[in-house]
């Protein structure tokens, strides 16, 4: 079966497999282009038994995303809009068309492969791990008010005048993150995000900007949040501090505001705790496969002063380990900041060691675990409590966790 890259003349095909997998209005029936920075793929009906002429039986959408990689930056594929036809169901036929996604994603260079599920075990089957969640919290205004006032501070609004340089803060608070998007055109236009979308900035004395704040005014809920705050970054805790300072001046039209988190993020220990809630919904999980786990050691740059070397292998036995290149055996070496990795044999014996050297450290990990540790921010003994398999020998293991070290990965889709 082939899957192929989809053309402006599938558009209306494709909205119309979507609309009724996901939902959505009436499909306009008129051929166009898909977005920018995007890769669509599908497997014709006519390739099915029982199918039909203008129908797709699947199909899918990769983003050609960039994200942080602790300092550094890597190719990912997001992947959304994934549907099968109802009448196509239960043939195999998705995990073909992952198949065929996972392998457009290695031959775009990609190093790794993220989606947001709505059923997390059948991704998990193809090699997809969770790594991060999104949470929101449901923030009192009237306790912000208390907050110490900062000074040397002053807040901006945000225009188009002034949007470039809150991008330009946002790349700089979070390139020593993990997963973290870049944020650039196509798939994020450079303009104003849409109403009733708005944002402040936070800038010194000298006119330095030091964080901002995004939000949209919504209609109260049953949790009493009027605002839904975006992101709120800072450069330090007294940014953060001035920040929901502002928020809470928010408190004259609503009682509440609905906080959007990074995974542990800063501002919870700047929050008066006190009358915090969860807002009940459901968590929105974040999963990622390797797709190339060369590409993904060399992509991040090597911690000041780590100087070493690691035998890794990585073992993915999952239906999908054809269309990747996880699976392996690499000598992975760090020294003045890069990461150089070469593959080798499994049946290549580690080097003994000699008179006066150490013997060659080493780690194993399957593909589960490999996800895990090469988004960034875990640690091995992580994903062993996690129940994946992750074995190394003692300098094996304080060499990967020292080198995949950093805050745990957060995914924010948009500002």
């Amino acid at each position: 079966m082939s899957v192929r890259e989809l053309t402006s003349d599938d558009r209306p095909a494709y909205r119309r497999l979507t609309a009724q997998a996901f939902g959505g209005g009436a499909v306009e029936e008129v051929p166009g282009p898909f977005p920018e920075g995007e890769i669509p793929l599908g497997v014709d009906s006519t390739a099915r038994p029982g199918g039909q002429e203008g129908v797709l039986a699947a199909g899918a959408r990769i983003r050609r995303d960039t994200i942080a990689l602790g300092g550094g930056t890597t190719a990912c594929g997001g992947i959304g809009g994934l549907a099968v036809h109802p009448a196509h169901r239960g043939g195999g036929l998705f995990g073909e068309l992952l198949a065929g996604v996972l392998a457009r994603c290695g031959a775009e260079g990609m190093a790794f492969s993220m989606l947001y599920p709505s059923n997390p075990a059948i991704y998990r089957r193809h090699g997809y791990q969770v790594v991060a969640r999104t949470e929101r919290i449901v923030v009192p205004l009237g306790e912000l008010q208390r907050l110490r006032s900062v000074p040397g501070r002053r807040l901006v609004p945000v225009t188009e005048a002034t949007m470039p340089r809150l991008r330009r803060l946002y790349t700089k608070l979070t390139a020593e993150d993990n997963a973290m998007l870049r944020r650039e055109p196509p798939l994020f236009p450079a303009g104003l995000p849409s109403p009733p979308w708005g944002a402040v900035l936070l800038e010194d004395e000298a006119g330095a900007d030091r964080g901002y704040l995004s939000f949209s005014r919504i209609a109260p809920g049953s949790d009493g949040a009027g605002l839904e705050v975006h992101e709120i970054m800072g450069r330090d805790r007294d940014d953060l501090l001035a920040l929901l300072q502002h928020l809470g001046s928010w408190s004259t039209v609503t009682t509440a505001a609905r906080v959007r988190l990074r995974t542990e993020d800063p501002i919870l220990d700047v929050l008066p705790g006190g009358g915090l809630r969860t807002t009940g919904d459901i968590v929105p999980l974040v999963m990622m496969r390797l797709v190339d786990t060369a590409r993904a050691l060399a992509d991040r740059p090597a911690p000041a002063g780590l100087t070493g070397s690691v035998r890794l292998e990585v073992r993915d036995r999952t239906p999908s380990a054809t269309a990747c290149r996880a699976d392996g055996c690499w000598d992975v070496r760090a020294e003045g900041g890069v990461v150089h990795v070469e593959q080798t044999s499994r049946d290549e014996p580690i080097p003994p060691a000699g008179v006066h050297e150490t013997p060659q450290a080493w780690a194993r990990l399957d593909v589960h675990a490999a996800a895990l540790l090469l988004a960034g921010g875990r640690s091995l003994g992580d994903a062993r409590r996690a129940g994946l398999e992750a074995e190394a020998d003692a300098a094996g293991e304080a060499f990967i966790d020292t080198l995949l070290r950093g805050p745990r990965p957060s995914v924010l889709d948009a500002f």
